[in-house]
């Protein structure tokens, strides 16, 4: 079966891009993985100030409370959707799920820089574009 990755944040523009993943995954009869990729704060400073489990506590809630934006808009959809957590830098490891999944494409939101900037992508959709293993779809 086909497998689209959708990363999301939480925000606005990853909603927008699962909303069009969905439409895609019904017409298509695919699965969908949700991705959200966490920051490792793996920094000398931040290690003098917190556990290594407190990192992975608020990871995991950062992470929680990005899928739940994310799955309220699959409840009344009938596409199986899976959700994977990855902890680096989310252009690489956006890259890296799409290839270990095999998934058939990447759709992913973008992310405006200001007034000056607007036409260009966001420095994660610019990374991804350009490493991806596979077609990459950026829903504005």
């Amino acid at each position: 079966m086909t497998r689209f990755l959708v990363p999301v944040d939480g925000s606005t523009h990853s909603i927008k891009a699962l909303q069009f993943a969905l439409n895609q995954a019904v017409e298509n009869n695919s699965e969908i993985i949700l991705l959200n990729v966490q920051p490792s704060y793996n920094t000398p400073n931040v290690k003098r100030f917190v556990t290594q489990e407190q990192i992975r506590a608020y990871q995991s809630e950062e992470s929680n409370a990005a899928f739940e934006k994310a799955l309220a808009e699959t409840k009344n959809s009938s596409v199986s959707v899976e959700t994977k957590t990855r902890v680096g830098e989310p252009g690489i490891e956006i890259c890296t799920e799409a290839k270990e999944s095999q998934v058939a494409q990447i759709i992913m939101g973008y992310r405006g820089l200001g007034a000056i900037k607007r036409t260009v992508l966001g420095s994660v959709s610019y990374k991804v574009i350009h490493e991806a293993p596979c077609p990459v779809t950026i829903v504005p």
